[in-house]
């Protein structure tokens, strides 16, 4: 850790999401951060850490998702299936639950994560998976939005999360209501009417009971487009909320990235 701060510009700024430079050297030596996602570290710094943590890095995520597999496999699977709002079903005589992610479907095995048919080897959807799926959270929704920053020790992640997924979108989109309709329905997503007094909404299942609401303001003549991003106040209790954070860049990502913006 101390290695990876001497490299940092010790201003603590926090342009990469953390409120100090110490705290942004801990989570890159935990894999958490990656040290490009501090503005002021040099290319050479970059690369070098790069070429010495890649494997460790991925070891890590594959470690979590692991352990993370080993208590999902002992977990009831039709009680599970029923608090998180999946399918249970008996397939070849072994208990399988069904669930989508992001539109995409995923089976619960006693052998661990499927998609498509075939064992899922991505660290990152069977982490986010297996902690849905352990935790059981069935709680009902509540009808509440809330920003990220509405939960407990988030405060560190709201400028990045503004950054790499709320602005994200509004930069893409500006000016482009109809192009954000179309990508929203290719997504899957579901016109909404919520609280909140905004130009467009829409809401996504990101997991079966995790709605991410998209809420769209159109530029006028003195703002540019805005955009933010809303949960209901259960997220909670069925996921833990780093990790939602990284499910909704990444489906920031597919978003903004993916298709082609008709």
């Amino acid at each position: 850790m101390i290695t990876i701060y001497k490299k940092l510009p010790k201003t603590n700024c926090g342009k990469c999401g953390m409120p100090t430079c110490i705290a942004f050297a801990i989570k890159v030596k935990n894999a958490q951060l990656k040290m490009s996602d501090c503005p002021y570290v040099n290319k050479e710094d970059n690369e070098s850490h790069l070429q010495k943590t890649t494997v460790t890095v991925e070891d890590n995520y594959e470690r979590v998702s692991n352990e993370l597999e080993s208590d999902a496999k002992q977990i009831n699977f039709k009680e599970a299936s029923v608090a998180i709002g999946g399918h249970f079903e008996e397939k070849n005589g072994y208990d399988v639950i069904r669930l989508n992610m992001m539109n995409k479907p995923y089976e619960m095995r006693k052998e661990g994560l499927f998609e498509d048919g075939k064992y899922c080897y991505d660290s990152w959807s069977k982490i986010i998976i297996y902690d849905y799926i352990r935790r059981k959270g069935n709680k009902s929704l509540t009808g509440n939005w809330v920003t990220l920053g509405y939960f407990p020790n988030t405060a560190s992640h709201v400028k990045a999360f503004q950054r790499s997924a709320e602005e994200k979108v509004a930069a893409i989109f500006n000016k482009n209501m109809e192009g954000l309709k179309a990508r929203c329905k290719e997504f899957g997503g579901v016109e909404d009417m919520g609280k909140m007094k905004a130009d467009y909404i829409c809401r996504f299942d990101l997991l079966p009971r995790i709605p991410l609401y998209l809420c769209f303001w159109e530029a006028d003549e003195e703002f540019s487009a805005s955009c933010k991003l809303f949960f209901d106040t259960s997220a909670e209790a069925y996921i833990d909320i780093e990790y939602l954070a990284y499910l909704v860049e990444r489906f920031v990502e597919l978003f903004v990235t993916l298709l082609p913006i008709k």
